[in-house]
């Protein structure tokens, strides 16, 4: 799916689907198409070596390899990798990416309803555990210890997509933009001179694209992780995908949503997830290690808004 429009103030913006979601990028006062065809490539090209559902990505040849040596890949998915198992170290183990076998257990909105067992999920959870990720920097090799591991770069990738994507909007010159790859919000300059980008936050309990506030941005990257993505409710209670490493279950901290600011699209990707899982008291020590604001947004809709954002954050809900 494509689609795009000039305007008279010479705005761009596309619209494509890529990484497993509908993302758009859009160029204010530039009438020049080139400038996003690249950006779009880039993330074409990203997604060809780090989806988990391409049979020849770097990311499902390291699965299928699971348990029998080190394969080699492609330097910028070694160097994801290795960053996303320093998040898993920072965050003891909240972050991690071998956790496609309970992903895969749960299928949240791909099995109708479905609720593993107890014995389904300790053995799923057997195969999870970042630390059996073997990395050989020299060779730029990565492998899984056990047969039947598999990883999932799902929570970083369009981190970094949108990352790349801004590198290159900034080495074209562009002073000026927006971009948004399902969710992964990265502002670039002033939307006008004087004027901020307002982007809003998700409301965890609305429909896509009602907000609970907006937050004034430039040069910032905005990523919320929310149980309102994926979920089903059973016997009145919610499930969603957001699915702990230590328990094999939905996360339980008390949280709807979690949204990270910084500066990093990758950085925001990876502590999200991170953030959920954890809860606000249980994030404290990672907080302290990276530059990062916060809002978290609890199961009664009380919203905790870090000091930096104070005067920044508008609240619409009402």
């Amino acid at each position: 799916m494509k689609k795009g429009k000039i305007n008279a103030q010479k705005t761009i913006d596309k619209t494509f689907f890529a990484l497993g979601t509908v993302n758009t990028i859009m160029l204010n006062h530039c009438g020049n198409l080139n400038i996003i065809e690249k950006a779009i490539q880039r993330v074409y090209e990203i997604d060809d070596r780090m989806s988990a559902f391409k049979d020849d990505s770097d990311v499902s040849m390291i699965s299928a390899n699971a348990g029998l040596g080190l394969l080699k890949v492609h330097k910028e998915t070694f160097d994801l990798i290795e960053k996303a198992v320093k998040f898993g170290d920072l965050s003891n183990g909240a972050f991690d990416i071998t956790m496609r076998p309970i992903v895969e257990l749960w299928g949240i909105n791909k099995k109708e309803n479905y609720i593993p067992s107890d014995f389904e999920i300790q053995e799923a959870l057997k195969l999870v555990n970042y630390k059996d990720i073997i990395l050989d920097q020299k060779n730029c090799s990565v492998a899984l210890k056990k047969t039947g591991q598999s990883i999932d770069l799902g929570g970083i990738a369009k981190g970094y997509a949108a990352d790349e994507v801004k590198r290159i909007l900034l080495e074209n010159g562009i002073e000026s933009a927006i971009i948004n790859l399902g969710g992964n919000v990265v502002t670039i300059g002033e939307k006008l001179p004087g004027q901020e980008w307002r982007v809003g936050i998700q409301n965890p309990l609305a429909p896509t694209g009602e907000y609970l506030g907006a937050l004034s941005a430039t040069n910032k990257t905005i990523v919320t992780s929310g149980s309102n993505e994926r979920f089903f409710i059973k016997d009145g209670v919610r499930y969603h995908h957001i699915l702990d490493p230590r328990t094999g279950s939905p996360a339980q901290s008390e949280l709807l949503s979690a949204t990270a600011i910084c500066g990093s699209s990758t950085d925001a990707d990876a502590i999200t997830t991170a953030l959920f899982i954890l809860g606000p008291q249980n994030s404290i020590e990672l907080l302290k290690q990276l530059k990062v604001e916060t809002i978290f947004v609890t199961k009664d809709l009380s919203i905790m808004v870090s000091n930096g954002l104070v005067g920044n954050f508008e609240v619409q809900l009402r």
